[in-house]
């Protein structure tokens, strides 16, 4: 106890030194929290539009079927299937389960006028796939796909391209199962506006019994078979479980996360960047600390002389400084941590409108809307903790040398 005394006395001795050096860690602590809760949240709203608009929790589709939609070809009509009722009750029997749609997605080009596009088309079951998939709540023109109807639902970015609206006609050319060029023909039945860029612009949906007649499928069959769970953390471990009792099969189990390679890889970039910068902040308060210590050691030669002279140990003397050290981890952290939980409150709170710093569309990323900050005790917890302990380690060799002063020496400042 008489040890943290002196310490806490001579940590206020020089405040502005003080002041100035736990600044400079409590800009570490505010950088990081902050930029985790930026990642968290970015991550929180590009991975749910995955879910509610691209890939739901889990999906299920044969080995060769996600090979190929990796290598960006053409999606293989060859490789639809037609669901067994004993596949379907295993899924629907899964820990979580929500709900279950089918699916038989393939590549066309969208035709309008003189100008067509790539795009996937999506067939859909109507009475299934909005309890799966949101984007009948984004419909901001028109109506819904419903069963047996030629007309489709397309994305805002794609009816902006070629000018299209509700009432006007397209043509989508494919190949089918026989892979012979067939085409599909209607009109525009309705346009949506999602959160989801990429899908505004690629993704053309349309009733599944109404395809498959040009398709070359029979009714019954789909591509894949599309399962929302009731929260991401379910949908991860089933995921591996459902893999695990079809392994022996044709079939693939795949998650949000393991469709979206795209966003698992900036994840673990934009983590990586966050504590890249971290280091940066505390190499320079490691350095400052190191500064701090040896100027209160020349500061106070003659002070630890007089220690030294009255019984103190080196070890003691160190002790002193690097509970000094320690304090200004404690400083530094807690108004760190202070000041990024009252901006975090309010960027959890407010948000951030992603598009007025990112265009998303050209970066191709799926989000859109605002960006909201999350909380994570643990980050807090382990920041602050992280802070002292960069603190003291840095303070532990200049606070030997300062230890070492002879007693004589010392008190004649020789």
């Amino acid at each position: 106890m008489y040890l943290l005394r002196i310490a806490f006395r001579n940590l206020f001795r020089r405040r502005k030194r003080t002041l100035i050096i736990a600044s400079i860690l409590s800009l570490a602590v505010i950088t990081f929290l902050l930029l985790d809760s930026f990642m968290m949240g970015m991550m929180d709203l590009s991975f749910g539009n995955v879910i509610d608009f691209e890939t739901p929790h889990i999906e299920i589709a044969r080995e060769n079927f996600f090979a190929e939609a990796d290598a960006k070809q053409e999606l293989p009509l060859a490789e639809t299937f037609s669901p067994s009722q004993d596949i379907l009750a295993e899924l629907k029997a899964s820990q979580g389960f929500s709900a279950l749609t089918p699916v038989l997605d393939f590549s066309a080009n969208f035709i309008a006028g003189r100008e067509e596009f790539p795009v996937l088309v999506r067939s859909i079951e109507p009475t299934t796939f909005g309890e799966v998939f949101k984007n009948e709540d984004y419909l901001v023109a028109g109506e819904f796909v419903e069963a047996g109807d030629s007309g489709v639902v397309i994305g805002s970015q794609l009816a902006k391209f070629f000018n299209l609206e509700v009432g006007d006609f397209y043509t989508l050319r494919f190949r089918d199962k026989q892979d012979y060029f067939s085409t599909i023909e209607g009109e525009v039945k309705g346009i949506v506006s999602t959160p989801h860029p990429e899908m505004n612009l690629g993704t053309v949906l349309v009733a599944r019994d109404y395809a498959v007649k040009y398709l070359g499928v029979s009714e019954d069959q789909v591509s894949q078979l599309m399962l929302r769970m009731d929260n991401r953390n379910i949908a991860l471990s089933q995921a591996d479980k459902l893999g695990d009792k079809l392994a022996d099969s044709a079939y693939e189990v795949r998650s949000y996360r393991d469709a979206s390679e795209m966003l698992t890889s900036l994840e673990a970039w934009g983590y990586l960047e966050t504590y890249f910068i971290l280091a940066l902040i505390l190499l320079v308060g490691a350095i400052g600390i190191i500064n701090a210590i040896v100027l209160s050691a020349l500061e106070r030669v003659k002070e630890i002389g007089m220690m030294k002279a009255m019984g103190l140990k080196e070890s003691q003397i160190v002790q002193v400084f690097v509970l000094e050290a320690g304090g200004l981890g404690v400083i530094g952290g807690l108004i760190g941590c202070t000041v990024a939980a009252i901006v975090n409150a309010l960027f959890a709170t407010f948000g951030i409108d992603v598009e007025s710093f990112w265009d998303v569309a050209e970066l191709g990323l799926p989000m859109s809307g605002r960006i909201y900050g999350v909380w994570n005790p643990s980050s807090f917890v382990m920041i602050f903790l992280f802070v002292i302990v960069i603190a003291v380690v840095a303070s532990i060799i200049p606070s030997y040398w300062a230890a070492r002063k002879d007693p004589v020496e010392a008190i004649h400042h020789r």
